[in-house]
């Protein structure tokens, strides 16, 4: 129902909403949408229909619209700018319905320093910074992923300070709940903070370093009271998101926490057609009136296009984008677009003092979980304004169970999904 609304309001507005507008001369903008469609199908064994529900026995085949972005942004007095962005997209049981993706106003009377404050995505990492539309595969890796949702994310209410320049980017944001969360006693606090340079530039290479770290002050309370838990959980899905149960196969449950520290380190590169990039991420969990735990997990990505375009960088962001299609390559010009061949590896590992099988978890130890994902990609861009990708994972999960009789409880299964993507 939300994806159709989606579209109606998309088709209605028209090509002409491209358009840049100027509603004074001291105001500008510019509407601007993202559509994403979706669909997958998961192959599992006879023998994973024996595990338990929280386990995902039988993940759920389908399709969805995962972004329906529609929105409008511009600048005001020469000094401000400011993006109004909702989603009308995502699936039932994992992402939220219709929902503020970014709505914030931002000062730029001091370039490169920038002034931003409202709801919207803070800077959290090279993979986290990276568009929804350029993205290597249908979803970001998912070490990268357990990092932005912690304190960032889209819909985050927060304000950052944003230094842009043409070799250096950093960012500093303080940032609380996220826009239509549901209520709490008290609202998660945290400090998210990037460093981003580049290394190394000449006209066929370009080598980017990113270092990244998130403190959560306070978690989300969940009592009131000042003997009231203040939680925080790390999960992350198999790196798809048309599972419409919403089932995390990995996931560490509702910690009760005094902070939490995350960091990543990633770096990136481009050489002509090729790219690649890659990242650490280490996450550490100050437990209330518990062990304190440490998390961790690594991707590593690369990409050849066929057609030899290359990936762009974006100093406004400090992160790639997908490749510009030449005039003479697209698809209404007789071309054939851009093709890219696309792989990945990712291992997430969400066990924190877990014990063996058959004997239940040590006092204060978590079965969180470790996740292995290849995946293998390819994208087709007929044009600058369509994308179609296709991916194949192989998924590969370790868990131990939380209950008796504490045997294994993961998983090996193979996922193949498609999406249909269009952007003005």
């Amino acid at each position: 129902m939300q994806g159709r609304a989606a579209i109606a309001m998309l088709a209605g507005l028209g090509l002409a909403v491209q358009a840049h507008a100027a509603l004074s001369d001291d105001m500008t903008a510019a509407i601007h949408g993202l559509a994403q469609f979706d669909a997958a199908g998961y192959f599992q064994s006879a023998g994973a229909h024996l595990l338990p529900a929280a386990y995902g026995p039988d993940l759920s085949d389908g399709s969805n619209f995962r972004r329906a972005y529609l929105g409008v942004q511009g600048k005001a007095f020469s000094v401000w700018s400011y993006n109004l962005n909702f989603d009308f997209g995502g699936s039932a049981g994992t992402e939220k319905d219709g929902h503020i993706q970014s709505a914030y106003v931002q000062y730029e009377g001091a370039a490169p320093f920038a002034f931003r404050v409202g709801a919207f995505p803070p800077p959290a990492g090279l993979e986290d910074s990276t568009a929804a539309q350029d993205t290597l595969f249908l979803e970001r890796a998912a070490p990268s992923d357990v990092m932005r949702n912690t304190a960032a994310g889209d819909g985050r209410d927060g304000a950052s300070i944003i230094y842009a320049g043409d070799r250096l980017f950093a960012a500093l944001s303080f940032t609380g709940g996220k826009a239509g969360d549901g209520a709490v006693f008290d609202e998660q606090t945290a400090l998210v903070g990037r460093a981003s340079g580049v290394a190394y530039r000449d006209e066929n290479a370009l080598v980017v370093l990113s270092g990244s770290i998130t403190h959560v002050l306070r978690g989300a309370g969940a009592a009131a009271g000042p003997g009231g838990a203040h939680t925080l959980t790390l999960s992350a899905a198999p790196e798809l998101t048309v599972d419409s149960t919403g089932t995390k196969l990995v996931t560490t449950g509702t910690l009760n926490i005094d902070s939490a520290t995350e960091w990543g380190l990633e770096s990136a590169a481009v050489w002509k057609n090729l790219y690649a990039q890659g990242g650490y991420f280490h996450y550490s969990i100050a437990g209330h009136a518990a062990p304190d735990l440490a998390f961790g997990g690594w991707y590593v990505q690369a990409s050849w296009l066929l057609t030899c375009e290359r990936r762009s960088y974006k100093t406004s962001s400090a992160a790639f984008a997908a490749p510009e299609v030449e005039k003479k390559s697209k698809l209404e010009n007789g071309g054939i677009g851009a093709w890219e061949l696309a792989v990945r590896y990712s291992d997430l590992d969400l066990n924190g003092r877990a014990g063996v099988v058959g004997r239940p978890a040590p006092a204060g130890g978590i079965r969180g979980g470790e996740q292995k994902i290849w995946t293998a990609g390819l994208n087709w861009y007929p044009d600058s304004f369509v994308r179609l990708a296709l991916d194949y994972q192989r998924v590969e999960i370790a868990r131990l169970s939380a209950a008796a009789p504490f045997a294994g409880a993961g998983q090996k299964f193979g996922a193949l999904s498609a999406r249909a993507q269009f952007s003005f």
